[in-house]
C-alpha cells in the first residue's frame, strides 16, 4: 500500500486480521517496514498489523522533521479508522511514538533502544558553539567533514537536514504514557546508552528487561525478545 506525502511515496503495510487489536510497528533509522518481520510473523495471526517504511537514510524530495513523520503514521492509521494501537518501535521509532502520544490511544508500548533523551553537556554546548563560529567560515568545512561519521557524510544535503532535524527534538517532554511498557535493552548500547530505559522506567513504572547486547539487542536475541513481546501481550 502506497501514502503520498511531499511528494513522497510511503511505502507500507496493513494486514487485517479481524482483531480488536492492532499493533503499530515504528523502525529505527535507516529501517523499514521488515525490521520486525520475525515478530511480525509471530503476530500476525492475533492482530491487525501496521508497518510503515518512513523514508530517513532514502534520498527524499523534500526535508522533514520529526512532526512529518508522526503526521504521515496519525494519518495512515486514519485511513484505516483504527483509533487506538499498541506500539513496539525500536531507536528513531521511539521518538515518532512520543510525538503520536496523546494524539492517538496508545493501549501498550514496547520500546527497544528507544532514542531522542538528552542529557545536559554544558562542555558540549560550549564546544558546539565554537563549532558553529567555525562552521561558519566556508574554510572551515573541512573540519566538519573530518569529524562528521560516516553514516552521515554519505547523505544527500536534503538528508543531513532532515535528521538534524529529527536530533534536533529532545522528547523529554513526550515520555510519560498512560499505558503498560516494556522496555527491552541492550546493556551495550552505545547509541541509546541504558541510563534512557531507567529514566522511562522511572517516569511511568515501566518493565526493563536487559540483555547483554547492543543497540540491536532485539535483532541479535530474536527470540527472548519475541517471548519478552507475546508474554508482555499476554496472547
Amino acid at each position: 500500500m502506497n501514502f503520498l506525502f511531499k511528494g513522497e511515496i510511503i511505502d507500507y503495510e496493513y494486514t487485517f486480521a479481524n482483531s480488536k487489536h492492532t499493533i503499530l510497528f515504528l523502525h529505527g533509522w535507516g529501517g523499514n517496514k521488515n525490521s520486525f518481520r520475525s515478530t511480525i510473523n509471530l503476530l500476525k495471526n492475533k492482530f491487525n498489523i501496521i508497518t510503515i517504511t518512513l523514508p530517513t537514510i532514502k534520498d527524499t524530495i523534500q526535508v522533514w522533521t520529526l512532526y512529518d513523520y508522526a503526521f504521515v503514521v496519525e494519518n495512515i492509521l486514519k485511513l484505516h479508522s483504527v483509533n487506538q494501537v499498541t506500539i513496539i518501535c525500536h531507536s528513531f521509532g521511539f521518538r515518532v511514538a512520543c510525538l503520536l502520544n496523546g494524539k492517538i490511544l496508545i493501549k501498550k508500548l514496547v520500546i527497544t533502544g528507544g532514542a531522542g533523551l538528552k542529557k545536559k553537556n554544558y562542555l558540549k554546548k560550549i564546544e558546539t558553539d565554537n563549532n558553529k563560529i567555525l562552521l561558519s567560515q566556508k574554510k572551515f568545512h573541512y573540519l566538519y567533514d573530518s569529524i562528521a561519521s560516516k553514516d552521515y557524510k554519505s547523505l544527500s544535503n536534503t538528508n543531513k537536514k532532515t535528521f538534524n532535524n529529527v536530533i534536533g527534538v529532545n522528547t523529554k517532554n513526550f515520555i510519560k504514557f498512560d499505558c503498560p511498557i516494556l522496555l527491552f535493552w541492550g546493556t551495550r548500547d552505545k547509541e541509546t546508552k541504558l541510563w534512557i530505559a531507567k529514566k522511562i522506567k522511572k517516569v511511568n513504572h515501566a518493565k526493563l528487561i536487559t540483555t547483554k547486547l547492543d543497540h540491536f539487542a532485539y535483532i541479535k536475541e530474536n527470540s527472548y525478545f519475541n517471548h519478552c513481546v507475546i508474554k508482555f501481550l499476554k496472547i
